[in-house]
Formats: C-alpha cells, structure tokens, sequence
C-alpha cells in the first residue's frame, strides 16, 4: 500500500474517536491535509463506509440493528431467542440510557462527522475537476441519507407530526467550533436540508456518474442512488409543504421513473430470486453497504438475528405466517414460498423453531457476510406505484405493481393487476421489502398503525415509535437538547 494511501486511511480511522460532532478549536486545522489527490479523497471516502459495516462498532448499524429497525417494530417479526440483544427495538423497551438509542446516535453522528471532515479536507486541499465533484456529491448524498435515517429514528415522520415545527433532529453540516452546543432543529429544517444536500449531490454526480457502469459503483451512494433516496425522501412527504411545495409525490415518481427507465438495473427474475441474497451487487442493486469477513458486526449482524443458530431475534410473526406464508392464496408467490421463508429450529432440541426470513443466508458460509440492500430497484416500482396512486394516475401505479408481479408469481399473467388501492402496495412491499427497514415507517407514515407481537397496535405518532435521544448527550448540552416525549 503506497504511502499516501496509508494516511489517507489514518485520517479516515482517526475521526471515529472524534467527539459525536466532532468538535474542536477553530485553529486546530492541520494545513498539511492527509488529503491531497482524488485518490486520497476516494480512499478516505471508504473510510465512511467502514463505519456502517462493523469494523468500529459492531452495534447499530445498516448490515445490523439498524437494518431491522421498522421490521423489529412492526407487524411481521418477532423474537424468539432469548439474548436480549435487541429487544430495546422489537419489544419498546427502549430507555434514554440503554445501549441502542445510544449506539445508533452515536454511529450515525460519528459518520457524519467523518463525511463533513472529508469534504472539508478535500476542498481545503483545492481539488477540482469531474471526478472530485462525484466524489463530493457522493459525500453530500452519504450526509443526507444519514440525516434522514437519524430523523427516522428519533423524530416523528412527517406526515403523522403534530406540526414540522415540531421537533427534528440536530443538524451536522461542518465541522463544529468547540464552543457549540447542539439543539434540536424543526422537522422543516431537517427535511429541507436533507433535501437539499440530495439536490447538491445530484447536481455534481450527474456528469460522471449516471455513465458509470454500476458494478464500479454500487458499494458507494452513487447517482442512481441519491435519486432513490430522493424519491424516497419525498415519499416520506407526502402533501406535507416542505420547500414551497406539497407535490411530493409527483417529485417522488419522477425520479423513480427515471431509474426504472433511464438506469443500469433491471428486477430480479423469478427464477433468481431464491439465490440472489447469497451474492454481491446484483441486477436490482442500487447501493449496498459492503461486508467482507473482516468488517462486519459479528454477532449482532442481520444473518445472525435472523438465524435460529443465532441470536433468533428477527423471526416471522404468527400474523405474517398465517397471512401469506400458510395462505394458499400466496402458494406461487416465491417472496413467502419455502425458499424465502422456511421453518427453521436449531439443534437436536430444536431450540428457537419458528419461520425466518432467507434473505440474509452469508456469502460463502459466512453467517455475519451480508450485505445491507439500502436500494433496491424494487422498492422503486413500489415508489413509484405509490407516488402515481397518490397523484391520481390509477392506471400507472397498477402498471408498477404488475410489472413487479410478473417476475414475482409464477404463472402470472401481465396485465392481471388492473387496479390498486393504496392497502395493496402496503402489502406488495410487506412482501417484497421484508427483512429489509420498511414496515412500520411504511404503515405509520400512512397513518396506520401496527400490530406488534409484544407491543399490540402502536399508532402513528405514538410516542414510542421513536427512540429517545441518549441522555448522556442531553447532559453534555446542558439541557439545550430536548428529549422527546414520554422518555
């Protein structure tokens, strides 16, 4: 490994160990930056990545608890194993003290952080051209997707909030003086700064990066995919007026339509679908976060919580069960047959029986290698369909969910879904984006409520649909960062 390279990877370490908003003295800058070359930046760039995948921290993250935050609260998981290890989420047990509130804050502020130190670096070093501006874009659309994942957990969504003014989350765009103390931003202010960093990174990867072949590209937040987190970020929106605007919906659609038309990716086929989660940066993959068998969160990673072997904290439920997987109804559907969904136990005592997922089986038996799908290009027909319902185009959004189905159903016939209501594509993704962070932001950003196994019906708004903010970092503030309701 050549030498810069080797400080490039220390600065990009260094800053994991940096306070949660990595503040410090105004006039502690090293003018001697490690980043000098587009090479150093890209090579810092992974160092952000590395954050997610568990080598820093096994706990809280997208290849981990995180990545089963909205499946764990909802209706269709359960936990039978009897760790413990992340019931904080799937059984609401969650204190402003425990360790998952706090773990998952302090990972994604300790990304952000690096990604702020990054870009920083980079333009202090006066880099330029093209590929320098796909690069920050890239940083710009990691920052949002943090922000927004942040805001997921521990402010209300926006369509089920009392008023965008109520409280967001603390806004980390630079690198903070020593002397600041973080305070809450609106729900207003959190989602138009998401927003416009998503513009920002799109603006500068477009020249570059929707020419790139997307095996170069899709273990880095690429062009396609800030679009995905766009769309996904307006869906989330709904009619709520955010930048001068209620259209959400239609901003939603036109950016799925243009990765369904104009992108590299095409759906999974029915006949791939049962070997795909097995494998790296396939047909429907946008963005992944990358696991190898050095970086991953170990014993707290999605194949260990979904394995009976394992920790068995992510089963399916009774409900989900008896609904599709036992349903004669749903008996072609490959998303619930027995290669996806299989009754599983463990030992000669069949020890945490139950049906779990097989979406997170590990790459050369490798139970903690899996990758997170952040983006899927299914999940973009399901935007679509969604955006185009609520825009009133009827006829679009049935065309997406028929197209989906069509590689989904065996012995399906194209043009079957004539008609959908929004009931219908909630449960077309609890079938096709299970196991993968939706279900219960999908249910209560519709204004629905969920059934959990433990909890029982948890409604929009609920005060437990969030996470506490840790108290420790509401010590540290003084009292300046307000806890939400009910901790």
């Amino acid at each position: 490994m050549k030498l810069k390279y080797i400080a490039a990877f220390a600065f990009a370490v260094a800053l994991a160990s940096c306070d949660i908003l990595d503040k410090e003295p105004s006039d502690s800058w090293d003018s001697g930056s490690a980043i000098q070359t587009v090479d150093d930046l890209k090579y810092a760039i992974n160092g952000i990545y590395e954050t997610q995948t568990g080598n820093v921290s096994q706990f809280g993250n997208y290849t981990g608890d995180f990545g089963l935050f909205a499946d764990l609260k909802g209706s269709d998981y359960k936990c039978v194993g009897g760790n413990n290890m992340a019931t904080e989420i799937s059984r609401y047990l969650a204190t402003s003290t425990g360790n998952l509130p706090d773990a998952i804050y302090q990972l994604f502020y300790k990304s952000i952080a690096r990604t702020n130190k990054v870009m920083e670096q980079a333009q202090a070093a006066g880099l330029t051209g093209d590929e320098v501006n796909a690069c920050l874009g890239e940083l710009y659309a990691l920052r949002a997707l943090f922000h927004f994942d942040l805001a997921r957990v521990y402010a209300q969504l926006p369509t089920v909030a009392k008023s965008m003014d109520d409280m967001g989350i603390v806004l980390a765009t630079k690198t903070f003086d020593y002397t600041f103390v973080p305070e809450r931003a609106t729900l207003k202010q959190t989602y138009e700064t998401i927003l416009a960093d998503l513009d920002e990174a799109i603006k500068l990867m477009e020249p570059i990066e929707s020419t790139h072949d997307k095996n170069n590209t899709t273990g880095h937040m690429n062009y396609w995919a800030a679009l995905a987190l766009r769309a996904r970020v307006n869906l989330y929106l709904d009619d709520v007026n955010v930048n001068g605007t209620t259209e959400h919906n239609k901003l939603a659609l036109a950016d799925a339509k243009k990765i369904i038309e104009e992108g590299p990716y095409s759906l999974y086929k029915y006949a791939d679908y049962t070997s795909v989660w097995a494998k790296e940066f396939t047909d429907e993959s946008i963005f992944e976060f990358q696991t190898t068998s050095q970086y991953n969160p170990q014993r707290n990673s999605l194949g260990y919580y979904t394995d009976p072997s394992g920790y068995a904290e992510a089963a399916m439920s009774d409900s989900f069960v008896e609904d599709f997987v036992k349903n004669p109804a749903y008996t072609k559907d490959i998303r619930v047959s027995s290669g996806m969904i299989m009754e599983e136990s463990y030992g000669p005592k069949q020890e945490n029986k139950a049906f779990y997922t097989q979406k997170y089986p590990g790459r050369d038996g490798q139970i903690y290698v899996n990758n997170a799908k952040v983006f899927r290009l299914s999940e973009i027909y399901l935007i679509a369909a969604e955006a185009a319902l609520k825009t009133n185009d009827e006829t679009a959004a049935a065309k997406y969910i028929d197209d989906l189905r069509k590689e989904r159903i065996a012995d399906y016939v194209a043009g079957s879904t004539a008609s959908v209501t929004i009931e219908d594509i909630l449960t077309e993704r609890r079938l096709e984006l299970n196991g993968e962070g939706h279900m219960a932001w999908d249910m209560w950003r519709n204004g629905k409520s969920i059934n959990n196994p433990v909890k029982g019906e948890v409604k929009p708004g609920d005060n437990m649909a969030v996470f506490p903010i840790p108290q420790a970092n509401i010590n540290a503030s003084h009292g300046a960062l307000k806890q939400n309701p009910g901790f």
